[in-house]
C-alpha cells in the first residue's frame, strides 16, 4: 500500500511509479526522520536460531546497530533504480525522530552475527522488485 505500507516497500514502489511516470518522487514527510531495518533472510536464519536456541521468556530484540535517515535511504534507493527526477519532501508529519532498539541481549547471545547491509538488502530486494512488478502488483 503506497499510503500506509512499510518505509522500504513503499518507497521503492513509489520511486519505480515515478521513474515511469516521470514525475516527482514523494516522500511523507521531511526525511529527516532515522530507523533501523532487518532484511528478511537476516529474521529468517534469527528466527530459526531463536526457535532452537532461545529458552528465556524476555523478549528478544533483533536489529542491527545502523540507522539511516529517510532522505539518504530515498536518495539511495533513487540511485539504484536509475530515477534521476526530483525527490520531493512533502513536508507532512515524520512521526517519532529516532525509533532505536536495545539489540544488546541479542549481540550478548550472537556477538559475531553479521546483518546483510542495508545496501545489499536495497539491491537485493530492489532488482526482485522490479523483475517481479509486473506479475505482482494489482494496482
Amino acid at each position: 500500500n503506497l499510503n500506509s505500507g512499510h518505509v522500504i516497500a513503499g518507497l521503492i514502489h513509489k520511486c519505480y511509479l515515478a521513474k515511469k511516470n516521470n514525475t516527482n518522487f514523494e516522500i511523507w514527510g521531511t526525511g529527516k526522520p532515522y530507523r533501523e531495518f532487518l532484511y528478511s533472510t537476516d529474521a529468517g536464519k534469527i528466527t530459526q536460531w531463536a526457535l532452537e536456541n532461545y529458552e528465556e521468556s524476555e523478549p528478544l530484540i533483533v536489529s542491527p546497530d545502523e540507522e539511516i535517515n529517510i532522505a539518504v535511504l530515498a536518495q539511495e534507493i533513487a540511485w539504484r533504480m536509475g530515477f534521476d527526477g526530483n525527490i520531493v519532501f512533502n513536508q507532512k508529519l515524520d512521526g517519532m525522530f529516532r525509533k532505536p532498539s536495545d539489540n544488546s541481549k541479542f549481540k550478548s547471545l550472537l556477538p559475531n552475527y553479521k546483518f546483510v547491509s542495508i545496501e545489499d538488502g536495497l539491491k537485493n530486494t530492489i532488482d526482485w522488485f522490479v523483475e517481479n512488478y509486473d506479475k505482482s502488483i494489482r494496482l
